[in-house]
C-alpha cells in the first residue's frame, strides 16, 4: 500500500481497496462514488484486480464485503453511488447489478434510486438478434439505522434542478402557498370561493367524485383548495421523543385501554400508532393533543406549540420555485480518454453527484479510481478526494490528468 499526495485536494493510494479502507477512520467519508471492474469483462493485467473471480457469486460476495467496509467509513449523513454493468452468459444477461443491489440492501443499505446512465453516443454493436445496450445502472444507497428512524443524509438536489417548461394557471398566482389562519379566514376564503364559483372545468374529472388520485388534473378539477395543516414539519427522528412521552404516559395510567382512547376520538386502530416506537408510529393531530394530554395526565409543555400550531396550505399543484426535480435517467455521453485506460465513466456523472450529495467541506472516496475521473470534479468544486486503485500503472495517468485541471 502506497500513499501519493497528488495535490492539496487529492490523495491516491495504490493497493487493494479493502486493505486501504481498513486504514480509514470510521464515519470519515461524506460520499462514495465508484465503478468497480465488471465481472470477467476486461483483463487489467494485475493479479489484484477485481472482476477476475471464477464465479459470479464469488464476485458478488466480494462486492458485499466491500459494501461492509463502505458502511463503516461512510458518515451517517453520507451516500454511496455505485456504477455497475452486466454481462451475458449463454445469451442471457446475468443480472449482476440487480444481484449486487439486493445483496447490499440485505446488509444495511437503503436503495434510494436506481439511476439509469443513458449513453446517447454508445458504441454500435455487431449483435443481430437483440437490441444494442445503451445504458448502465448507477445505484444510490444510504445507510440504514436499524433503530427507530433512518439517518438523515446530506442532499442538495436543488443545485440540479432545471427550469420548468410549463407555467401554472394565472389564477393561482394570487394565492400564496401558506397562509395564517387569520389571513385565510379574513381575506382569502372569500377570494377562493369567488374563483371556484366562476370555474368552468370540463376535464375528465368533472363528474367524478372518487378515485381522482393526486394528479394535477384531479386537483385542478377541485378549483382552489386550502387545507389546514400542522405548521411544523416533524421528522420521524424529531417525533420519536414525543411518541416515547405518550407511550410512557399511557403505561403509567391504568384508567384507559387503547380501544377506550380510540373510541373517545371516534377513531379505529389509531391510538396504538401514537405509542409505537418503530417506523409505524405517527403523531396526534393538532386538535387532539391537549385532549390526549388530559386523558394521559401529561404535564410536559415543550411540544405544545409544534404539535398544535396550524396554518393553511394550498393543495393545488404548483411549480417548485427552484425548478424541476431531476429525473432518474441521466443522459450523459461517454467521453474518450487518450490514456491507456479502458473503462472511464464521463466526468459529468460524478460532477452532478458530487455537487448535490457532498457538502462543501466534505470528503469523496473512490475505491476503484482507475484513471482518476472522480477527482476532476472534486478539484473543480474544491472538495477533498481519496482515490484507491490496485494497479500502479494508473498512477501516472491520474497524475497527468489531474495536472491539467485548473482549480
Amino acid at each position: 500500500m502506497e500513499l501519493h499526495k497528488i495535490n492539496k485536494n487529492v490523495n491516491t493510494y495504490i493497493g487493494d481497496c479493502l486493505e486501504v479502507m481498513r486504514t480509514l477512520h470510521d464515519k470519515s467519508i461524506d460520499l462514495i462514488i465508484t465503478s468497480p471492474p465488471y465481472f470477467q469483462l476486461r483483463d487489467y493485467e494485475n493479479d489484484n484486480s477485481w472482476g477476475n473471480e471464477n464465479s459470479v457469486q464469488q464476485f458478488i460476495n466480494k462486492i458485499n464485503e466491500w459494501g461492509k467496509s463502505c458502511f463503516r467509513v461512510l458518515k451517517d449523513s453520507g451516500s454511496l453511488f455505485l456504477n455497475i454493468g452486466d454481462k451475458y452468459k449463454n445469451k442471457s444477461l446475468m443480472l449482476i447489478p440487480e444481484r449486487i443491489a439486493i445483496a447490499l440492501n440485505d446488509n444495511g443499505w437503503i436503495l434510494r434510486n436506481t439511476l439509469i446512465w443513458n449513453k446517447p453516443n454508445t458504441m454500435p454493436s455487431a449483435v443481430k438478434d437483440r437490441f444494442n445496450n445503451s445504458y448502465e445502472f448507477v445505484y444510490f444507497f444510504v445507510k440504514k439505522n436499524n433503530k427507530y428512524y433512518n439517518h438523515k443524509y446530506y442532499s442538495n438536489i436543488d443545485v440540479l434542478r432545471t427550469k420548468h417548461k410549463t407555467k401554472p394557471p394565472k389564477k393561482y398566482e394570487a394565492f400564496p402557498q401558506y397562509l395564517s389562519i387569520e389571513e385565510y379566514e379574513t381575506t382569502y376564503k372569500k377570494m377562493v370561493d369567488e374563483v371556484n364559483n366562476k370555474q368552468n372545468y370540463n376535464g375528465k374529472f368533472k363528474n367524478q367524485t372518487i378515485n381522482k388520485g393526486k394528479s394535477p388534473g384531479a386537483r385542478q378539477s377541485q378549483g382552489i383548495k386550502y387545507s389546514l395543516c400542522r405548521k411544523t414539519k416533524i421528522s420521524k427522528e424529531e417525533g420519536f421523543p414525543i411518541n416515547k412521552l405518550i407511550s410512557e404516559a399511557y403505561k403509567k395510567q391504568k384508567k384507559y385501554k387503547i380501544k377506550d382512547i380510540d373510541d373517545y376520538f371516534n377513531y379505529k386502530d389509531t391510538f396504538s400508532h401514537y405509542i409505537r416506537l418503530d417506523h409505524s408510529r405517527t403523531l396526534p393531530k393538532p386538535n387532539e393533543w391537549f385532549k390526549l394530554k388530559e386523558l394521559l395526565n401529561i404535564t410536559e409543555t415543550k411540544y405544545d406549540k409544534i404539535l398544535t400550531e396550524e396554518h393553511y396550505v394550498l393543495q393545488n399543484v404548483r411549480n417548485n420555485p427552484n425548478g424541476k426535480t431531476p429525473n432518474d435517467i441521466l443522459i450523459i455521453p461517454t467521453e474518450p480518454c487518450k490514456e491507456s485506460h479502458f473503462a472511464v465513466f464521463p466526468t459529468e456523472l460524478p460532477r452532478r453527484i458530487i455537487k448535490a450529495f457532498c457538502p462543501n467541506d466534505g470528503i469523496v472516496l473512490d475505491p476503484f479510481a482507475g484513471s482518476g475521473t472522480t477527482a476532476i470534479p472534486c478539484m473543480e468544486q474544491n472538495k477533498k478526494c481519496i482515490l484507491i486503485d490496485c494497479n500502479p500503472n494508473f498512477l501516472d495517468i491520474i497524475k497527468k490528468r489531474l495536472k491539467e485541471i485548473k482549480y
